[in-house]
């Protein structure tokens, strides 16, 4: 990107996605007993909302071309553009399928912190 704030968001997420996946592996690595982990938690609550970041830095990048209908192979919009905003309204909903956020930082805060 050439927008130094671009730039620095797509870092944030990509070290966030690194973060989640490592995580992801400490889980699975301690979660040999069949029994899902408290940690599991954690990661559907981060993981939502970083799908939810990267599809609002998408709807920002794309800018009105993310609302942009019919483009044809003759459009100067990018092949990705249009498919922006149902995409980011699509993951809204995923901080409430599966428990929502609030749910799982009750569970969270009871299981992992003990409060």
């Amino acid at each position: 990107a050439n927008d130094p704030l671009t730039a620095a968001r797509i870092a944030e997420l990509e070290n966030e996605l690194l973060a989640l996946e490592l995580t992801a592996l400490r889980v699975v690595a301690h979660s040999t007993d069949g029994e899902p982990h408290p940690a599991s938690s954690v990661l559907k609550l981060k993981g939502t909302e970083l799908q939810q970041a990267v599809s609002e830095l998408m709807m920002d990048l794309a800018g009105p071309a993310s609302i942009a209908s019919g483009a044809g192979a003759d459009s100067a919009l990018a092949d990705w553009a249009p498919h922006v905003t149902p995409t980011y309204l699509n993951l809204r909903k995923a901080s409430i399928y599966g428990g929502s956020n609030e749910i799982q930082r009750q569970i969270i805060s009871r299981t992992i912190l003990g409060l």
